[in-house]
């Protein structure tokens, strides 16, 4: 990189940089690499006296030079790029614009981050952040290259940077725009919320959550982290109240097959007192199933009752609530929380004569 930093041969380093982007083939190693180039091409454009990145969807300058220069190979271990016999001529030095440096940056993020793993299943990339990416961050989620800014955000994906609810900041700059995202783009951002949902905010979670939309078919993660997630959401002060409701579908789907190893919290109850004062019935249905799901890992006697209050009026009234409750106390050991719950579900089944009774466990 010495040849950029000093403003020579710059055209040798854009040759090299769109060698790397079209090589489909291209390392993991690139990627740190790549995201410490980016910090370099961002410190130059503050040298250029420009108080802040510009960056377009297409840099005019890409298209004034013929991309014609070949290069034999690059030596193992060095950043030295060597030009064929015949290209000498054209190898004069050739002062940095601000157009070159965005462009530079652009094709630099698509060679550390267009083909990276993003499927959450390899230990995340240390990556060294500094106040220069921030800079990059600030001028790329504004930009209209919805490529670009999910190149950007596979750094917080792959790699260790800073806290989630940075890209959440910087993700809500794009959600300004009234265009859709792109499916790449969409992705990248679920992946985000895959890969930091114990340290991202609520705030943020929740924000991102309404705005990407996401079923079932798009999560990578196992349903543990997605069941955390909307419960961590959902215990927030206005979490029940504002999560979309496709959330509470796929809520009540994770915790028919699995359950959280998780205490019951005074907050739970207050959730539930809140969803039966206004009558949202599908929704404590749903939390009625976690709330007997998280008893059973400590039944706290002082919840009990109220619990069993709420849970017998809904049981008797919702069929379905009564089947999705029976099939809990199955799966539910010998235990006193499967003691506590088995007398209100029979209570409520007598008062339910018509309803078939439960298949045998």
């Amino acid at each position: 990189m010495d040849a950029f930093a000093n403003r020579t041969h710059v055209r040798h380093l854009i040759f090299l940089v769109d060698f790397l982007a079209r090589w489909e083939e291209r390392p993991a190693c690139l990627t740190p690499m790549a995201y410490e180039w980016c910090s370099v091409f961002s410190e130059v454009t503050e040298e250029l006296g420009q108080d802040s990145m510009q960056i377009s969807k297409s840099p005019y300058w890409h298209h004034r030079f013929k991309l014609d220069m070949k290069f034999t190979h690059v030596e193992p271990g060095r950043d030295l790029v060597h030009p064929d016999d015949n290209s000498h001529a054209r190898g004069r030095p050739l002062g940095l614009d601000h157009e070159q440096c965005a462009h530079l940056l652009l094709r630099t993020l698509e060679v550390g981050f267009r083909l990276a793993d993003i499927s959450c299943r390899r230990p995340p990339i240390d990556l060294k952040h500094t106040s220069h990416h921030d800079q990059i961050f600030e001028a790329l989620f504004s930009c209209g290259d919805d490529e670009a800014i999910a190149d950007a955000m596979g750094a917080w994906i792959v790699g260790k940077i800073p806290p989630a609810s940075s890209c959440a900041r910087y993700f809500a700059m794009r959600v300004v725009r009234a265009t859709p995202l792109s499916p790449r783009l969409r992705r990248a951002g679920i992946r985000v919320l895959e890969n930091n949902w114990s340290t991202i905010s609520i705030s943020d979670a929740l924000y991102l959550l309404n705005y990407l939309h996401v079923d079932e078919d798009d999560l990578v993660a196992n349903v543990f982290v997605w069941s955390w997630l909307l419960v961590r959401v959902i215990r927030s002060p206005t979490g029940f109240e504002s999560l979309s409701s496709r959330y509470w579908h796929l809520l009540d789907k994770f915790m028919s097959e699995q359950f959280l190893a998780e205490r019951l919290q005074q907050r739970d109850v207050e959730v539930m007192k809140s969803l039966e004062e206004v009558e949202d019935w599908e929704k404590l249905e749903v939390w009625m199933v976690s709330v007997w799901a998280f008893l059973d890992y400590e039944l706290i006697p002082d919840f009990v009752e109220d619990i069993g209050r709420v849970t017998l009026k809904m049981a008797s009234q919702r069929p379905s609530a009564l089947q999705k409750l029976e099939n809990l106390c199955r799966r539910i050991p010998e235990s006193d929380t499967r003691d506590a719950l088995q007398p209100i579900l029979t209570r409520a089944r007598t008062e339910q004569p018509l309803l078939e009774p439960p298949p045998p466990p």
